[in-house]
């Protein structure tokens, strides 16, 4: 679990869409907010704190203040990860546009400490709610038959025991595609959730959505249950490859209104 939750700040407004998010999740499990920007020379370090300070003025009435950090290295993605190593309980929460089809352009930065980090990273799409921020509630968990998918739920089981909030485990099935007479459609989803269940002892639920665009048939379901998190791998692939979980889950980010988890399966590391 988290404690200490870093927010990379570069400067621009949306960045800065992550701040509030991330103080009522640290309120909730009494840690710590830290604002970090990375600047390419030791001469940008001041300019860089005067502007943090002064976009900070707008947030005075969160429920947690942050620390303040300026890191100097041309490499951004390079220096959030080592900054986040050197913390126990950290976790790093951050803004995303989530543009494009592939989680290689989720944003350079997020894709980049995706690879270069061991734990998820909690990333705020352009659509998310600036009221979301809340650990409880329900967290839908989409998977596709694929163990590097699967790798997301046990974060999802841990964090609900945790906050008290309840998983549903969703499998998406195109319409378009016929399955065979003695395949129940429900039967991946239920025997999962009833294994998560009986491994956490904590009840978990399943679903299973129908639609031609698996990210679209997400986030409309997310919507439905207000869902506080989704969580997601970024290279699950199906053995029938009915989709690719990596696509997947940058459209799920672009468009989600809340946060989204993503996590790369540990084999998937560079």
């Amino acid at each position: 679990m988290f404690q200490h939750l870093i927010v990379p700040i570069d400067g621009s407004a949306y960045s800065w869409t992550a701040f509030p998010i991330a103080a009522r999740m640290a309120q909730a499990v009494a840690g710590k907010v830290e604002v970090v920007a990375v600047v390419d020379r030791l001469a940008d370090v001041a300019l860089a704190r005067d502007e943090i300070a002064r976009d900070l003025e707008r947030y005075t009435d969160l429920p947690v203040g942050p620390i303040v950090t300026l890191l100097a290295r041309d490499d951004a993605a390079a220096a959030l990860a080592d900054h986040a190593a050197t913390i126990n309980g950290s976790m790093v929460l951050m803004s995303s546009h989530g543009r494009g089809r592939s989680a290689a352009v989720l944003g350079s930065t997020v894709d980049e400490l995706l690879r270069l980090t061991f734990g998820p990273i909690i990333v705020i799409g352009p659509h998310a709610s600036l009221d979301t921020g809340s650990l409880d509630g329900s967290y839908v968990v989409p998977l596709d038959a694929s163990h590097a998918a699967e790798s997301a739920a046990p974060i999802a089981a841990a964090w609900s025991v945790e906050f008290g909030a309840t998983p549903w485990i969703v499998e998406v099935i195109d319409p378009a595609i016929s399955l065979a007479e003695d395949v129940v459609e429900w039967g991946y989803p239920a025997r999962f959730a009833r294994d998560l269940t009986l491994t956490t002892s904590h009840p978990i639920e399943h679903e299973v959505l129908h639609g031609a665009r698996p990210s679209r048939a997400i986030v409309d379901f997310a919507d439905q249950l207000n869902a506080s998190l989704i969580f997601m791998s970024t290279h699950g692939r199906s053995g029938m490859d009915r989709f690719r979980l990596g696509s997947v889950a940058s459209e799920v980010v672009r468009h989600a209104s809340c946060p989204v988890v993503l996590n790369r399966p540990p084999h998937m590391k560079l």
